[in-house]
């Protein structure tokens, strides 16, 4: 399936990589909260058209880690991705090295063992490379 890439206002483009089979959201700017809460329901609408269940999620030039909109995906967001997307998904998160170093940005990540038995899985990279191969790892599972 052929998506159009999608700009989502000024800080979000939204396309998908047919010969990976992914949905690659690029974030463009900093964001607010209602902002942040648009670009993720436009991933999903962009995802249901076909895009899949391997998200690509480029944070690196939003500099920003919102915990309220960390908890209104955890509370929200994800639980609606199975029945939506008919299975388990897998989000990337491609972010700048030093935010693998903020306490901040630590602390608004669920840790490694939250996504055990949850029918969505996520994991942050420093590379685009590492991020693909693991979003396609479940392909050969």
């Amino acid at each position: 399936m052929r998506m159009n890439p999608v700009r989502v206002e000024d800080f979000l483009d939204i396309s998908y990589r047919a010969d990976l089979d992914v949905l690659v959201a690029r974030w463009l700017r900093p964001v607010e909260l209602a902002e942040l809460q648009a670009g993720y329901e436009q991933m999903l609408a962009a995802a249901q058209v076909g895009a899949g269940r391997r998200w690509l999620i480029d944070v690196r030039r939003r500099f920003n880690t919102h915990q309220v909109g960390a908890q209104w995906m955890v509370t929200n967001l994800l639980p609606r991705l199975e029945p939506m997307l008919g299975g388990r998904s897998r989000l990337a998160y491609l972010l700048a090295p030093v935010y693998l170093r903020d306490a901040a940005a630590d602390s608004a990540f669920p840790p490694e063992s939250y996504f055990e038995g949850k029918p969505f899985i996520g994991n942050r990279f420093v590379e685009e490379n590492a991020a693909i191969d693991w979003l396609r790892a479940d392909i050969v599972e």
